[in-house]
């Protein structure tokens, strides 16, 4: 698609001009890994400049090093994890706690899913699912890097997953076309796109919700803008599952609500854009089941 036709279409949904802007000079992030120190320790220890994010684990890269960060000590030694705020967004809001049982079903290369074994202080399981063999490797490093000891790794197809456990918390950070976190991603993407990849991201959702227990909470998130990859696959879910609910999501600061396109619930959900929360876009929906 060339520019343009994509800044009018963005421009229904935000301030095309401004996003586009944003996305193409955003500050590097990093979380504290509390498995191995706190953020104060850090803090007093670690010789980058950061700065304060509304999470208290989370840091931004007020000058990042010149041979990078993961050329870092602190990378090395696992202290701290690069990772955009957006990114740590989707395990923040579901809060994984020590004991639960959590899915993390299209998990590498593994920065959602040793977040939420931080959150979880080690405690409980994680099962941590992808289709790619090759990209397990880097999920499987960054496990050992970060000090992770509650997780297995499974290589199954999403849509396909087949375990007979259940889990009371899971993350679906499904595979899309990425124009929130590539500004370059609108050159080869178009609506078709969207519309083909939304098949596979619903059946994704809908097997992972399968495998909710009832109280349970999963978290479906992309790092798009497209209506048919966000709101659509949650909208197919409710209509399926009669028992599903949206819940609304709070404490996301210059968020907005979720399109109502595809039905008033789906402003439950909130949609972040780069020029307003500066990190890459993101799209967050919250799913219950009673």
């Amino acid at each position: 698609m060339e520019k343009p036709q994509y800044l009018s279409w963005l421009n229904q949904y935000t301030d095309a001009e401004a996003c586009l802007a944003a996305q193409q000079s955003l500050p590097y992030y990093l979380r504290a890994n509390t498995l191995k120190t706190t953020p104060e320790k850090y803090l007093s220890w670690t010789k980058l400049k950061l700065g304060p994010t509304f999470l208290d684990y989370a840091f931004k890269v007020e000058v990042p090093p010149e041979a990078g960060l993961g050329n870092t000590i602190d990378y090395a030694t696992g202290w701290m994890h690069t990772q955009s705020l957006s990114s740590m967004l989707p395990p923040h809001i579901l809060n994984p706690k020590p004991g639960d049982r959590v899915l993390d079903i299209c998990a590498a290369p593994g920065s959602k899913t040793t977040q939420c074994a931080a959150l979880m202080q080690n405690q409980g399981v994680i099962l941590a699912n992808d289709k790619n063999k090759g990209r397990i490797s880097a999920l499987v490093n960054n496990l050992e890097r970060l000090g992770v000891i509650n997780t297995t790794t499974m290589n199954q197809e999403g849509g396909r997953f087949t375990t007979s456990h259940k889990f009371n918390k899971i993350l679906v950070d499904a595979p899309c076309s990425g124009l929130g976190s590539n500004e370059s991603a609108y050159q080869w993407w178009g609506e078709l796109y969207s519309r083909n990849i939304s098949a596979l991201q619903s059946a994704i959702l809908r097997r992972a919700y399968s495998r909710l227990e009832p109280g349970g909470t999963l978290i479906y998130s992309t790092c798009t803008y497209s209506p048919e990859e966000n709101e659509l696959p949650v909208s197919r879910l409710l209509e399926k599952n009669e028992d599903a609910q949206l819940e609304q999501i709070a404490g996301i600061p210059n968020s907005e609500p979720g399109l109502p396109d595809f039905g008033s619930e789906l402003k439950n959900a909130r949609r972040i854009y780069p020029h307003k929360f500066q990190s890459e876009g993101f799209f967050l929906a919250k799913i219950t089941r009673p």
